[in-house]
């Protein structure tokens, strides 16, 4: 299951990185596209936060520059896959505790809140490209399956 996670986690780094490159490309990319990216890196942080129950010192719709979002992406993805290769297979099933942003106590799995992450930046991503696909030669593809594929050099 760690594998999995981490393999999740790497493409979802590719997934952002593709995304935030694009971005950059932009002399004037739509402040909504911004926002929303900028939105995706700020949840990780605030759900790793709780993840290692650490308070987040982050707004979930924190406003990041374009030119901060590849190190941003990095940096996260650096300390969540660590956090992930510390762990044994049990501990990726044990339920954490955590509140959200109106402070309601919930409890999930490590895998469950990875899960979430990465559907969440997903839905979101899709919103980016959307609002920027009219100004790019060519949109950002960033497909599960075309990176695994990449990945695996098919």
């Amino acid at each position: 299951m760690k594998e999995y996670l981490t393999q999740l986690l790497d493409y979802e780094l590719w997934a952002n990185q593709r995304v935030i490159e694009a971005l950059d490309t932009l002399r004037n990319p739509p402040s909504r596209a911004v926002a929303v990216m900028g939105h995706i890196l700020s949840a990780q942080h605030v759900w790793f936060g709780r993840i290692i129950h650490e308070y987040a010192f982050v707004a979930i719709w924190e406003d990041i520059p374009v030119s901060w979002m590849i190190e941003t992406a990095e940096r996260q993805h650096r300390q969540i896959t660590g956090y992930v290769s510390t762990l044994n297979e049990a501990e990726v099933t044990k339920l954490i505790e955590y509140a959200n942003s109106q402070e309601v106590t919930y409890q999930s799995s490590l895998l469950e809140i990875l899960t979430h992450m990465s559907h969440h930046a997903a839905y979101h991503r899709g919103q980016v490209v959307q609002l920027i696909r009219p100004m790019l030669k060519e949109a950002p593809v960033t497909d599960f399956i075309v990176w695994l594929r990449s990945s695996k050099g098919v």
